[in-house]
């Protein structure tokens, strides 16, 4: 009996040493954004990311995890890349162009997307409504914007800045170059409509989901959607006329560290989200489906420069992750010019809507022409072929005068000239005496 014991221990210390021990954690910190203080953030996602999880762990998988809710994103102490460098989030809801960013930045895994009731109908997928007023008559297309006054909703938006920019590109209407003034509303949506029906702006870009649900009368008795076209995204028509091609809608990404039996787990109990749950309601989401593809999404920020790839030298140095444009950093860093134009410096921009009589509204970014002609770039072609042109004539001028000339008049240069008469003769021959000499009439 007494070696019982022993025996015990002895494989009991063997197990320690051998038997693989999970290190898995169980808690999981959640980080969530949408416009808004972090109080109001919380208020209208704390019980879904939270206690909604809680419960639903608890019940179908034995409360295997817990999880917590921390509002991000508001300001710059709660930028969540902060947080995700410092391992202290493991989720992270927000819109479409974070979750790209953060897959871009850290390698993030989409592990669901939202579903919302737009007037009704259940959609999982939104596009960007470019729009005027009806009574506006000096706007009646896309190609009528130039010299306009343009509003966008916020600066990391697809739907709200990065599609509405190609569309009017497309149609040769350049903001940085084009418009009078540009204005970042910076998700104050209701403010950027507000200003196209008190004319303080022309036109504006704005969320189709967002719009239509928040001003679905408006639209159909004073606004003016441009290029509206009905889109399909993943095989589901939405609803309404947009201005341009769809994106996801509001998604869940996780980060590399989590384990995919967590991440299955919480994109399942994301899906069996039903839109009459209390968490539901207050997240204002119908529930939850599997992530589509983002390629749009990830163009929209690689073509202004707000999601930028390592470079080839940085690929092969071993760093292999992009950079995106942080929210709290200065817009006119992102600012694009084409070909040809050269942003002004900060002084000469921050002054031109000044100059220009044309007021900013207060708390907002605005622009007014930042991008301008690089006369460097317009006369610097002139000056080549000037100088080219003289160039030419001197050196013909100066091989006609060998060639006519005899040598022996300029003894010093005269082995000089032999040789050039001998590699120019043809050449000269072909330009100086282009045919046959004529014999003069007698």
């Amino acid at each position: 009996h007494a070696a019982l014991p022993r025996a015990f221990v002895a494989a009991l210390l063997v197990c320690m040493a051998v038997c693989p021990v999970s290190t898995e954690k169980s808690h999981y910190v959640v980080g969530g954004w949408l416009p808004g203080t972090g109080d109001q953030i919380t208020a209208k996602l704390k019980l879904l990311l939270e206690d909604y999880l809680n419960s639903y762990f608890k019940t179908h998988f034995n409360g295997s995890a817990t999880f917590e809710f921390i509002p991000v994103d508001y300001d710059e102490a709660s930028y969540a890349n902060h947080k995700i460098k410092a391992k202290e989030l493991d989720f992270l809801y927000t819109l479409a162009g974070r979750m790209v960013c953060v897959q871009a930045e850290f390698g993030w895994i989409p592990v669901a997307t939202e579903r919302v009731d737009v007037l009704g109908l259940e959609t999982g997928a939104q596009g960007t409504v470019v729009f005027s007023l009806k009574s506006n008559t000096r706007i009646r297309n896309i190609s009528d914007m130039k010299n306009s006054m343009v509003g966008v909703g916020y600066l990391l938006s697809s739907n709200a800045y990065h599609f509405g920019y190609k569309l009017l590109r497309e149609h040769g209407v350049n903001i940085f170059i084009d418009v009078s003034k540009l204005v970042f509303y910076e998700t104050d949506y209701a403010d950027l409509l507000g200003d196209v029906v008190k004319e303080k702006i022309d036109v504006g870009m704005l969320p189709s989901s967002w719009l239509f649900e928040n001003a679905g009368e408006l639209l159909e008795s004073e606004l003016l959607v441009h290029s509206p076209r009905v889109y399909e995204y993943e095989g589901e028509t939405f609803p309404f006329p947009t201005s341009t091609p769809l994106t996801p809608q509001y998604g869940v990404s996780a980060s590399l560290e989590v384990p995919w039996r967590v991440k299955l787990q919480v994109a399942r109990a994301l899906a069996n989200l039903t839109r009459d749950h209390p968490a539901a309601a207050a997240a204002d989401i119908a529930t939850f489906t599997a992530p589509g593809h983002f390629d749009g999404v990830r163009e929209g920020l690689e073509s202004l420069g707000l999601l930028r790839m390592p470079s080839l030298e940085s690929w092969e140095e071993g760093d292999v992750h992009a950079t995106c444009h942080s929210p709290f950093a200065d817009v006119i860093d992102t600012i694009q010019c084409p070909a040809g134009h050269v942003l002004q410096d900060a002084r000469t921009v921050a002054h031109r809507c000044v100059d220009n009589r044309l007021e900013c509204p207060a708390g907002r970014v605005c622009f007014c022409r930042p991008c301008q002609k690089d006369l460097e770039v317009r006369v610097f072609p002139a000056r080549v072929v000037l100088s080219l042109a003289l160039t030419i004539f001197s050196l013909t001028l100066l091989l006609s005068f060998c060639w006519v000339f005899p040598l022996e008049t300029f003894p010093y240069a005269a082995a000089f000239g032999r040789r050039l008469q001998r590699r120019a003769a043809p050449v000269l021959t072909r330009i100086i005496r282009p045919g046959p000499r004529r014999r003069p009439h007698r």
